[in-house]
């Protein structure tokens, strides 16, 4: 044979003698065999099979159970979408509409359609991107309103003259807050402003939020052209979400701190702070982005861990307001904490907290050694360990001790409890511990406490009757939303758990303007018969929520609050009879009353 018989390999063939795939590979074994003549054996040795597999596929092939080519559907060769808005799309850009112009002239015609295929139509069509303009060379669309800039310079008295706000209950908190000194406390605190929202006006912008209910610092354009808002806090407008987002930035904790020693001090004056007994306990505020510098923390509502910031809060028993809290709490030093509050208590009081009632994972063995060197009283529970455990269910049914629990919203109140004195390696002293049964759990509840002259009975009663501030009750067990007590009350209304930062410092103010907001409607309900227990959402709703008429003089404050169904309890009350001289607003009276 002559070497022109030979065929020459042309650049490409590789890819038919080498397949890349089973399927090719099959294919030119099939070709080989049928086409080519090779003989069976070489056919499926060229391409790495047997002679068997070679016959099966033979097989498959000639019964129509192979198929090597997919049949290939043409494309749509128009876009009825794009062809039904290009001529409207390339006339609009002859007026000189931008890409989004263009949308929304075609939304206002029903027609949706995304900037990417009206930028496609464009690009088709040959038209460049349009340069930069001017105000003057933009079409005219309608925008939002921009309302007049906070400025306390620009403050005008003669535009209050007359106005309706649909905030006429905001009014009602103005009289304690010039009762307690609040403008001393921002000023002793140092906190920062600028010539156009100086400190005070910052912060009672902020406070207003808060006692309105508003979810986040942004839905302050809700009602930034409300005069009620602004008259609240002193200025011709309220400040917009920049302002009042950005200002938490410049506050540092030793501002809270002196704001939280103000706050203590008038709260004890105005009998809002009894201090006999607290609650203590942490919550965890969750952040719910992707990219935060936070430490994991427990989070109940989710029953998981996530990335958070611990907030420990305290609370009095007698009159349910928060009279402690600390956003910039760390792990490594979360079990210092209620240290941190005793010491802080006698500062600004005089003497330590008398009693504390807190979860067992609140704080540590040593902590509770040095509680009872400083002779604080303190009711916690105590882990269940297996040797308890078999120790209490040896006990003979004479040793539990039957009582009734009063006081407290539960199905069955009947439990048994037993009494005993434990060692604890770290303490240096005998606690006493009381066991109870029928708390909700298969397991008998443990009491530690150094309290040995109450009766069993009434500490069991003592704690069952506690509201718990952390949103979750020892006396009962899945439980999908917390009680209406403490912080979640705070939760529900004052929205304590939307973060308004991710960074500990900042959410620092947010929780004491929460503990300020809490007194405030805490004072509110005191003097409102039947409602001394009451949430401050239904405070908002029954007494608060409703718009007033307002008319400014340069002596006076009038404001007419429209009447609502409760309103003769509020008539009742002194709420209505004070008329303070408010200081933000240059000496003016302030007169409240019901139309």
């Amino acid at each position: 044979m002559s070497n022109t018989d030979v065929p020459q390999l042309r650049p490409g063939a590789e890819l038919f003698l080498t397949p890349s795939c089973a399927r090719q590979r099959q294919y030119e074994a099939l070709r080989a065999y049928l086409v080519e003549g090779l003989q069976a054996a070489q056919a499926a040795a060229r391409f790495g099979y047997s002679p068997a597999t070679l016959y099966s596929l033979c097989r498959d092939l000639r019964a129509g159970r192979l198929q090597f080519f997919q049949p290939v559907k043409p494309g749509p060769k128009t876009a009825p979408k794009r062809d039904a808005i290009r001529e409207r799309v390339i006339e609009l850009r002859k007026l000189n509409y931008s890409i989004y112009d263009i949308q929304k002239i075609l939304r206002q015609d029903n027609v949706v359609a995304s900037h990417v295929l009206i930028n496609r139509i464009l690009h088709e069509e040959g038209f460049a991107r349009l340069p930069r303009r001017g105000a003057g060379e933009r079409p005219f669309l309608v925008r939002p309103d921009m309302p007049e800039v906070a400025d306390v310079r620009r403050l005008n008295w003669n535009k209050f003259a007359q106005f309706e706000t649909p905030a006429g209950g905001l009014f009602l908190f103005i009289p304690p807050l010039v009762e307690w000194g609040f403008g001393r406390w921002v000023s002793r605190a140092g906190l920062p402003g600028s010539r156009m929202i100086p400190p005070l006006q910052s912060i009672l912008s902020l406070l207003a939020l808060k006692l309105t209910g508003k979810e986040r610092i942004s839905h302050v354009t809700d009602v930034s052209f409300d005069p009620g808002f602004a008259l609240f806090a002193g200025l011709n407008a309220i400040p917009k979400t920049t302002a009042l987002s950005t200002y938490s930035y410049r506050v540092t904790r030793a501002m809270t701190e002196s704001l939280l020693t103000s706050y203590v001090k008038g709260m004890t004056r105005a009998g809002l702070l009894p201090g006999e007994s607290f609650n203590l306990d942490f919550h965890s505020i969750p952040h719910r982005g992707e990219h935060a510098v936070l430490e994991k923390h427990y989070i109940s509502q989710r029953s998981r861990r996530e990335r958070a910031i611990l907030v420990f809060l305290v609370q009095d028993v007698g009159s349910r307001v928060l009279c402690y809290a600390d956003a910039t709490v760390r792990k490594d030093s979360a079990a210092e904490e209620i240290l941190n509050f005793a010491r802080f208590w006698k500062e600004t009081q005089g003497k330590l907290p008398p009693h504390l009632v807190f979860d067992s994972q609140l704080t540590t063995y040593d902590v509770l050694d040095r509680l009872d060197r400083e002779g604080i009283l303190f009711i916690t529970l105590r882990r269940r360990g297996q040797t308890v455990l078999r120790t209490l269910a040896a006990l003979p049914a004479s040793a539990w001790n039957r009582m009734t629990l009063s006081g407290v919203s539960r199905r069955y109140r009947t439990v048994y409890y037993t009494e005993s004195s434990v060692k604890l390696r770290p303490l240096r002293r005998p606690l006493r511990q009381v066991a109870v049964r029928r708390l909700g759990h298969e397991q008998p509840t443990l009491f530690l406490t150094n309290d040995f002259q109450t009766k069993g009975a009434a500490l069991v009663e003592r704690y069952a009757r506690r509201m718990l501030i952390s949103g979750g009750v020892v006396f009962g067990e899945g439980l999908t939303t917390p009680p209406k007590n403490g912080i979640a009350e705070n939760i529900d209304f004052f929205h304590l758990d939307v973060l308004s930062s991710a960074i500990a410092i900042q959410v620092d103010l947010d929780v004491m303007l929460t503990l300020i907001a809490n007194a405030l409607y805490r004072q509110l309900a005191q003097q409102l018969t039947g409602f001394e227990a009451a949430q401050p959402k239904q405070i908002f709703r029954r007494f608060l929520n409703t718009p007033a008429r307002v008319t400014v003089t340069p002596e006076q404050v009038r404001v007419r609050i429209r009447r609502l169904a409760h309103h003769p309890l509020l008539l009742d009350s002194k709420v209505l009879k004070a008329t303070p001289a408010v200081p933000w607003w240059e000496g003016r009276t302030l007169h409240l009353e019901i139309r």
